[in-house]
């Protein structure tokens, strides 16, 4: 099943490990470590982003793993427990990128006014649509060979995969996996030792990561990973060592219907406590206090989006027009043409404008090991015009043969591979915890119920404007909040984040283990009535025009349609 990954908010990187069992499936760990100077140093784990694939014919989940680190390269370090020899390979930067951005929860609005009873024309008559915005959701030689001895310990596989060299370690004890791994340059928490410890007893392997050497931290990518089993876990029990408070956990599935967790508690969002005059600015804190809410007691998912995984855009991920072959007997300039003029043709680069676009987050790096720019030159000066620079070139940097691989291995195969998933299942699942490392005594595992309905990314309610009174936001459930006079969401008493707690299985509906339906009722009445409204039969109230909706108007008027603040979920 899946343990540590990276991650997003604050581009800090921590290990991630996944672990799936050809039997019952259970959770693993994995965790991150650095050496400064000799001195261990732990690297905080701020959130992690994984894509499973469930492949029940084959008996085997593809894992994804995204990975981001902006450290020294030769401190980065990432070990993973397994259940047995796992298959690597190099995943897409752009997958995860498209995923994130197809299906970000979005919080938008269209306003309706009434201006049957209005006197002011200054104001009009007009339906605009808002967006109310997006959610904020919240190493060198790897080390010395193994050999077998008495207790069993020794390394079983080494491999090169893109820019990671990783070892495969089996037996022994967690002593003699700590002594091995300090040789080669890890670090590991004291804490981590009984942990490690666990899954030794139970058999487990653990594959051990670095950047190759030379290899810089723009070349990291997603780490791919397939094992037997059919119960994809995040295994989050060693993550809490490095964890960063209220980490983000964000997982996505692929198949053919909606996963949800199974073990977790699954939490539904209760829409009124989220603020949608602001973008959904307090998102990330709704959904914390929503998995912290009853009965799901700091173990539950949101799912943010379920449907079709037509939603993800795949341009740029893969072009047919990409191909390595054209590199493999090519000089930086042949003939006039250079390297750059035949990925300009692949439509991999773009030097048509003031500076060079690179269409693809490994080209640049790719370019820099085998084609760098002379010094003094910038770089997309020299790559516009590489002529003007014939003479500099270096040509030892330059390996035809080599680069062609690269390009093969980092940019094709990735894309092609990302693809192809995507072709492959039809259907996508975007779920999120947030969780404190004293929180992480549970590995989650995820099962696919194909009696679950869609869930939109796409939410949307009606800013009701009267011609006299106050403005009201008409949720999608049909409930009403009415907005203070100038404008702003309420602040309520006793407001539930949560609207249910659920446990799901693999078919049926899911069970209900907690309703907040009662208490959201009562704080909203009470919210309401602060202001003299009748939320019940939509009476309006005498209040006067709130500023917001003034500010609105007169928007209208001169044409222009108000677009809130759009931000993007930090992981």
């Amino acid at each position: 099943m899946l343990r540590r990954s990276l991650v997003v908010s604050v581009g800090l990187v921590a290990g991630l490990a996944l672990w799936l069992s050809p039997t019952p499936a259970r959770a693993c760990g994995g965790f991150f470590c650095d050496l400064v100077n000799n001195q261990p140093t732990p690297v905080d784990q701020t959130g992690e982003n994984i894509l499973f694939a469930i492949d029940e014919d084959a008996g085997t989940v593809e894992a994804h793993i995204q990975i981001q680190y902006t450290g020294d390269p030769q401190k980065f370090g990432w070990v993973i427990p397994v259940t047995a020899e796992p298959d690597f390979a190099v995943g897409s930067e752009l997958l995860f990128t498209n995923l994130l951005a197809a299906t970000v929860p979005t919080y938008s609005f269209t306003v309706a006014r009434d201006c049957a009873d209005d006197d002011d024309p200054s104001f009009g008559c007009a339906v605009v649509s808002l967006d109310g915005g997006v959610a904020g959701s919240g190493g060198d030689d790897i080390g010395t060979e193994g050999t077998s001895d008495t207790s069993g310990f020794e390394v079983v596989k080494r491999e090169i995969v893109g820019p990671f060299e990783i070892v495969v370690l089996k037996g022994g004890t967690a002593d003699e996996v700590w002594q091995w791994l300090a040789a080669a340059g890890y670090y590991q928490d004291p804490a981590a030792g009984p942990i490690m410890q666990e899954y030794l007893d139970e058999g487990f392997y653990f594959a051990a990561a670095k950047l190759r050497h030379g290899a810089g931290v723009e070349e990291l990518q997603p780490i791919v990973m397939t094992y037997a089993g059919t119960t994809p876990c995040v295994p989050l029990r060693l993550t809490g060592i490095a964890a960063v408070p209220d980490m983000g956990v964000r997982v996505f599935g692929l198949g053919h219907s909606r996963y949800a967790p199974s073990n977790y508690r699954h939490v539904e969002l209760n829409d009124v406590a989220i603020d949608w005059t602001t973008s959904a600015d307090n998102y990330t804190d709704v959904v914390r206090r929503a998995i912290d809410a009853p009965m799901a007691d700091g173990h539950g998912f949101v799912t943010e989006y379920a449907g079709p995984s037509s939603v993800v855009n795949t341009a740029g991920v893969f072009s047919g027009r990409w191909d390595a072959d054209t590199f493999v007997e090519a000089m930086p300039i042949n003939a006039g043409i250079s390297v750059i003029d035949a990925l300009v043709e692949q439509g991999l680069v773009d030097c048509s404008f003031e500076g060079c676009a690179y269409n693809h987050p490994q080209l640049l790096p790719l370019l820099r090991t085998y084609l760098p720019a002379p010094p003094g030159v910038p770089e997309d000066i020299f790559y516009a015009d590489m002529l003007a620079y014939e003479d500099m070139i270096d040509l030892d940097a330059w390996s035809g043969p080599a680069f062609a691989k690269a390009m093969q291995e980092r940019i094709i195969d990735p894309g092609r591979r990302a693809v192809d998933l995507l072709a492959r299942w039809p259907y996508l699942s975007r779920m999120l915890t947030i969780i404190s490392p004293e929180e992480m005594t549970v590995d989650p595992e995820f099962i696919q119920n194909p009696d679950l309905g869609d869930v939109s990314n796409l939410r949307q309610g009606i800013m009701e404007i009267p011609c006299a009174g106050s403005n009201r936001m008409r949720m999608p459930n049909g409930r009403g909040v009415l907005l203070d006079e100038s404008g702003n969401w309420p602040v309520f008493t006793d407001m539930p984040a949560a609207q249910r707690v659920e446990q799901i299985a693999p078919a049926g509906a899911p069970q209900l283990l907690q309703d907040f339906d009662p208490q959201i009722v009562a704080s909203l009445k009470a919210s309401n009535a602060r202001f003299d409204y009748d939320d019940g039969d939509g009476v309006r109230c005498a209040l006067r025009r709130g500023s917001w909706s003034a500010a609105l108007g007169l928007g209208v008027v001169f044409g222009f349609a108000w677009r809130g603040r759009r931000r993007r979920p930090a992981l």
